[in-house]
């Protein structure tokens, strides 16, 4: 049987959660039935490490629909450049021969449309939440519908948005163990010991920098909380805000000295690696303020044995089995994050139950072979009508 090709069409080149996603389902395809093939909007380290697992790559501008763009004048000349980025994704779908088109975020406008035109089928994955665009979301998500023959919603809360339609469907993000396979105790010495966190109790976070989005400022409010009862801990904090947004960056420095918690704070800046982040924690937190899809690193953390405290809202409540393989907790709420981060850093034996419970819930529920093979399945269906 000749194997099927499938262009991958993703909005940018970072190590973030989409990124890291994409790079896990096309390292778990079948190769003998499925040919990958991934366009991305711009150069960056998820080009080489696509590459580096026999991926090819090709970097071409798409139209990408941003908050900037969308809220300013540069909605004129995105909307001037569709009708090329259009263009050149048909082309390429015609030229290579494409089987199947899989944009992998909902915030590339111009694949769908390339993919009808060439009348090939089109599968739209959803990890983004659009809720805060309100009435405009309802035209959006007919487009979205449209230009789609599936919808692949990485939870429940994100295919809640959509009005009822069989072609929008749940798969979750998959990991694999073999990922997290890692030698946690050599990367957690070395990593205290690189960033001085002794052998300190350490409560982790990992995530672009962005205030209420991702909610760092919630941690740092839990945190002085916490330093004021005279329960002290390390605060890791790993990533960096996206271009353009550095003065959330500079208001969360703000926060940490106003508060007085800078011997508290270690902000590592954005890893190549998270891997010995995770293994130096104790803890992990996800503090968005505003739902997570499904974040992506809530799955990474509990892959690597960790307690997770995160917000009761969006993704979570998929991912976060309450009170076995942590806690879920209301947003914007720093009174009750500290409290279970206290419960957490006294109860020794409750967080090594988590720690064993977290990695065997991924191994159950969220495996990337029973993710591959799903996705695999809706090639064959849309192929198959």
């Amino acid at each position: 049987m000749k194997p099927l090709r499938i262009l991958y069409v993703h909005h940018n080149a970072d190590t973030y959660g989409a990124s890291r996603s994409l790079l896990r389902l096309a390292g778990g395809l079948r190769r003998e039935r499925y040919v990958p093939l991934v366009l991305l909007a711009e150069n960056g380290p998820l080009k080489a490490k696509l590459e580096a697992i026999g991926v090819e790559v090709i970097v071409r501008p798409v139209s990408v629909i941003t908050r900037p763009v969308f809220h300013s004048w540069r909605i004129i000349p995105f909307l001037l450049a569709l009708p090329v980025s259009v263009f050149h994704i048909w082309r390429l779908i015609r030229d290579r021969r494409i089987d199947v088109v899989h944009t992998n975020t909902g915030v590339i406008v111009s694949s769908g449309l390339a993919a009808k035109l060439a009348r090939v089928p089109h599968v739209w994955h959803i990890r983004d939440w659009f809720q805060e665009f309100k009435g405009l979301w309802s035209y959006y998500a007919r487009y979205l519908l449209w230009s789609a023959t599936r919808v692949l919603a990485v939870s429940r809360a994100v295919a809640g948005q959509f009005p009822k339609s069989e072609k929008v469907s749940v798969i979750h993000n998959g990991f694999s163990p073999e990922e997290f396979a890692v030698p946690k105790e050599e990367l957690r010495r070395e990593f205290r010991a690189r960033f001085n966190l002794n052998q300190e109790f350490v409560v982790g976070c990992v995530g672009r920098i962005k205030w209420v989005r991702k909610g760092q400022e919630i941690l740092v409010r839990a945190a002085s909380l916490l330093d004021k009862k005279g329960l002290c801990a390390k605060y890791l904090i790993v990533g960096a805000p996206f271009p353009g947004n550095e003065s959330h960056l500079e208001d969360l420095f703000r926060l940490i000295r106003d508060l007085k918690l800078e011997s508290r704070f270690v902000l590592t800046g954005e890893l190549a690696d998270p891997r010995p982040a995770y293994a130096a924690m104790d803890l992990f937190v996800l503090p968005s303020a505003q739902p997570e899809p499904f974040g992506g690193v809530v799955m990474e953390a509990m892959s690597m044995g960790l307690p997770v405290v995160a917000t009761g809202i969006g993704g979570s409540l998929d991912q976060v089995a309450d009170s076995e393989t942590g806690f879920l907790v209301p947003p914007s709420d720093p009174c009750v994050l500290a409290e279970k981060i206290e419960l957490l850093m006294k109860d020794d034996a409750l967080r090594a139950r988590m720690a064993q419970a977290a990695p065997e819930r991924i191994a159950q529920h969220f495996s990337l072979e029973c993710m591959a093979r799903r996705i695999e399945q809706v090639y064959e269906q849309v192929l198959a009508r």
